[in-house]
């Protein structure tokens, strides 16, 4: 059997503590004030064999959000009906606050059956199969049981342990969590955590995270069962000793995780059922309490339909929280009046991190109503399409979705043979990208570059920066190269150097333009090492800026001149042939010595230091050499 957390519930007074006390020998009521008032007000534990944890939850409607951090975690529930009353308002609320919670499992225990008479009980029954009719409790066993004398109790413990067995074990995603419902000190030990593992396992000196608060700590000691055990897996009941953190730092509710996979959030989109008893409409943006996990948080209901949400109705509501959640896609919730506090309605987490919505546009519905009724496979596709165009990896989506990586790496995989998802590959790494969000980005390239060589014929193409934030706005570069790379084996694209163009583009000029460019080439050839800058060039010709520049920047893209920038706006200009003069004449020198003073490249190249300074400083640049105080150095044997 596997280990299993079973929980009371039930009315003030019928009998839960007493119940869990004869089938385990321990009064779950360790407070001092609970064995006074004879009432449970808090949380009790106890256990019974090395396999079954009991939670005790409080009765009384002023403790309901204790009862709700007890039953948050359990694998099953025992539902307490004392034979002198029957149904009672708390028995109503607590089983509608079971079924939102979707617990599965479960059996009826009629207790205080000394109190009444043999025929009353029968009818007692019939009445509570008619109440149970249609719920997760309607073929439960009914088991009657007097704790005080122990009439029925070692049926009951037979019934428990047969459920126990029979129940399928908890899904195991890989990753650590573990919801407090107990913070203490203990001497010599310092601060312990106790609540039930909800996924992944936790050893003893190994590193954890106290969510939202993002606390580090390190688990010096853990208790399975009041053993100490080296390691505590999922569904375990565990106390936890940590290190690095007090008792004051911590709160009920908290999460103990996995250091690294959860980030906090103050938004929640859920799907939310808006219960026939609430009395009245979920209004947008009232005020309520948020019951998850082992917390209460107060939050803002907002209906993302722009309409309140009547009782018996069901819709999808945006959570806004007063302060920091922790949690999974697909937990469950209650959510109770602000006032006077009673449940009104619960549901599941659709989305952890979701943008701020007023209202929900008919493309989110869709999206929301994917989420609700799909599978793993449709979350991690929804993922990956909504967040666009970004470095997604399997680890990333993973840690995103608070899922184990290797559970994602398959879906990704299933998706990327399904044709959904495209994988973009660089030079030591690779993402997945949505084909959505690609071919969106694909789409405007090449539309950005077609408009650009039609009004630009001139032009070689454009920056791949330019294109960066025309098409992106900002972008991860690693990602962006692997994109236009992809683009590029895709017969789209070409490259050249910084330069994106569409494939088989070539400068054009117009016949006016082609016979300045002559001209122009003429003049740099002849011009060698001492050239003359845009304006002298413009000057000698006698054209304006507008029709020259046009000529220099193509002759400059397709790679027959050279510009060197020597200042903001300003560059000198050479014959892209004389430059790879210059860069033999440079290496001839290097020929007979391993150090070359400046003055010697300027008389090798017949120019000026004007000339000179900005051409070596271009081939520093481009790593062809070192300068070293006064000289130059061959990079290769710098």
């Amino acid at each position: 059997m596997h280990h299993t957390v079973i929980g009371t519930a039930g009315h003030v007074d019928h009998g839960k503590s007493s119940l869990v006390k004869a089938l385990t020998g321990t009064d779950p009521d360790r407070l001092q004030e609970e064995k006074d008032r004879q009432m449970t007000i808090d949380l009790g534990f106890a256990f019974l064999g090395q396999n079954l944890t009991f939670i005790d939850v409080p009765g009384h409607e002023k403790f309901v959000k204790n009862m709700l951090s007890g039953v948050a975690t359990v694998d099953a529930i025992i539902f307490v009906i004392a034979a002198d009353d029957g149904f009672m308002p708390q028995t109503e609320e607590h089983f509608e606050i079971l079924k939102l919670l979707e617990v599965q499992h479960g059996l009826v225990a009629l207790t205080k059956i000394d109190m009444v008479e043999a025929d009353w009980l029968d009818l007692l029954e019939e009445d509570i199969r008619e109440r149970l009719r249609g719920s997760f409790l309607e073929n439960a066993p009914i088991l009657r049981v007097d704790s005080l004398s122990g009439k029925g109790i070692e049926e009951l413990k037979t019934s428990l342990l047969a459920l126990a067995e029979s129940l399928p074990a908890r899904p195991e995603r890989g990753v650590f969590r573990m919801y407090v419902d107990r913070v203490f000190s203990i001497k010599g030990a310092g601060t312990v955590v106790a609540g039930t593992v909800l996924g992944g396992s936790l050893k003893s000196g190994e590193r954890a995270e106290i969510q939202p608060r993002g606390l580090d700590v390190r688990v010096k000691r853990i208790q399975v069962h009041n053993q100490e055990v080296p390691e505590a897996h999922t569904g375990e009941r565990a106390a936890i000793n940590l290190q690095g953190v007090e008792t004051s730092q911590i709160e009920r509710g908290d999460l103990l995780a996995q250091a690294g996979y959860f980030r906090s959030t103050y938004m929640l989109n859920v799907s939310y059922q808006h219960l026939s008893s609430a009395g009245r409409a979920l209004e947008n943006r009232a005020r309520v309490r948020l019951h998850l996990g082992t917390a209460e948080y107060l939050a803002r209901a907002v209906t993302l339909e722009k309409k309140p949400l009547h009782p018996g109705q069901s819709g999808f509501v945006q959570l806004r929280l007063e302060s920091p959640t922790v949690c999974e896609i697909g937990d469950r919730f209650v959510i109770r009046d602000y006032s006077p506090g009673r449940t009104i309605g619960g549901g599941r987490i659709l989305e952890v991190h979701p943008k701020k919505l007023k209202y929900l546009p008919d493309e989110e519905i869709d999206i929301l109503e994917t989420l609700e009724i799909g599978g793993s496979k449709e979350l991690v596709e929804t993922h990956l399409r909504r967040g666009g165009f970004q470095p997604f990896t399997p680890e990333l989506v993973a840690r995103d979705l608070s899922r184990p990586a290797t559970e994602i790496s398959v879906l990704i995989e299933e998706l990327l043979a399904d044709g959904l998802l495209v994988r973009l590959s660089g030079p030591t790494a690779s993402w997945v990208v949505h084909h959505q969000p690609l071919e969106k980005a694909q789409e405007k390239l090449l539309s950005i570059l077609d408009d650009f060589h039609k009004n630009n014929p001139w032009r070689l193409g454009l920056k791949r920066s330019t294109l960066a934030s025309q098409i992106f706005g900002t972008v991860d570069k690693a990602l962006y190269d692997a994109f236009l790379e992809y683009q590029v084996a895709d017969d789209q694209i070409e490259l050249n150097g910084e330069i994106a163009l569409r494939k088989g583009h070539q400068v054009r000029f117009n016949p006016q333009q082609e016979a300045l460019a002559q001209k122009v080439l003429q003049i740099y050839w002849e011009a060698a090492f001492v050239t003359p800058d845009f304006d002298e060039l413009m000057e000698q010709l006698e054209i304006p800026t507008d029709k020259l520049r046009p000529v220099i920047t193509g002759l400059a893209d397709k790679g027959e001149l050279k510009e060197i920038s020597i200042g903001v706006g300003k560059a000198l200009i050479f014959h892209a042939k004389r430059m790879e003069e210059a860069r033999l004449a440079v290496l001839k020198l290097f020929e007979t010595k391993n150090e070359v003073a400046f003055f010697e490249i300027r008389e090798a190249l017949n120019s000026t230091r004007k000339f000179t300074t900005p051409i070596l400083n271009y081939f520093d640049q481009i790593g062809l050499t070192v300068r070293v105080g006064d000289i130059r150095m061959l990079k290769s044997k710098a």
